[in-house]
């Protein structure tokens, strides 16, 4: 095979794989960590637990005091939560549960949590 039609080959291969270089690319590579850490409070702004675990609110504090650590952070905390809450099926997550995490955490937010913000707004 010629140069040109390999380069064509790996051009179609990655276009159709379904984790294209594209996709990694947009990925933020902090959301691993935020999201992480967030999974633990999802069960409470879905409505499912009655209150959120205690490892909820020691991971909320801990993203909470590195935000401002990340370049951008808010911004980009605020999509991680949105881009892993619109990844996979649960019902929808309550306004009323996110607000009252600031009351029962004894916490602060400072990064909105959100299924349908423009974080880029942030």
């Amino acid at each position: 095979m010629t140069t040109k039609n390999l380069l064509l080959v790996f051009v179609a291969l990655v276009a159709l794989s379904p984790c294209n270089a594209f996709t990694l690319l947009k990925e933020d590579p902090i959301c691993e960590n935020v999201n992480a850490c967030f999974e633990y409070c999802e069960n409470f702004v879905d409505g499912i637990t009655g209150s959120p675990s205690q490892e909820c609110c020691d991971n909320l504090m801990i993203l909470n005091g590195n935000v401002n650590d990340e370049d951008d952070g808010v911004r980009r905390y605020c999509s991680c939560i949105e881009d892993f809450s619109n990844n996979h099926d649960h019902p929808p997550y309550l306004q009323s549960r996110i607000e009252l995490l600031n009351q029962i955490c004894s916490i602060h937010l400072k990064f909105p949590i959100s299924e349908h913000m423009d974080c880029s707004k942030l």
